[in-house]
Order: structure tokens, then C-alpha cells, then sequence
């Protein structure tokens, strides 16, 4: 079995170790929030605008911890 070693320069490369560390939450949230817009699509919702929407996305998408670096 092959090993693959990632090696980043902090502060420089926060991101791309966020990234890294973090991406399989991002992934999750995708998904989560694929399938919440499904469930609207499928059984309705109570939103009232598309500013109501794109708000709640923007909260879903928040809720990701990514402060995994100082």
C-alpha cells in the first residue's frame, strides 16, 4: 500500500491545510444541504423569496467549523 505525505508551510498555506484537513465536512455539508434542496424540491418549504433561500444556504454553509488553524 502506497502513503502519500502532505507537507504545508504555515501561515502561508492555511488554506490548502484547511482544505485538506477539513474536506470531507465541506463534502458533507454539500451533500446535506443537496439533499435538504431535494426535500424542498419534493415536499415544498415556507420560504417567501429567493433572499430567504440563499440566506439559509449561507447559514448551512457557515455551520462547517473551519477555525482549525491559528
Amino acid at each position: 500500500m502506497r502513503k502519500i505525505t502532505l507537507h504545508f508551510e504555515l501561515p502561508e498555506d492555511k488554506d490548502a491545510f484547511t482544505l485538506a484537513q477539513k474536506g470531507s465536512e465541506f463534502w458533507s455539508k454539500l451533500w446535506e444541504l443537496d439533499q435538504e434542496c431535494r426535500g424542498f424540491l419534493k415536499y415544498g418549504h415556507q420560504f417567501k423569496s429567493a433572499d430567504e433561500v440563499i440566506e439559509y444556504i449561507r447559514q448551512k454553509i457557515h455551520e462547517v467549523d473551519i477555525d482549525c488553524v491559528e
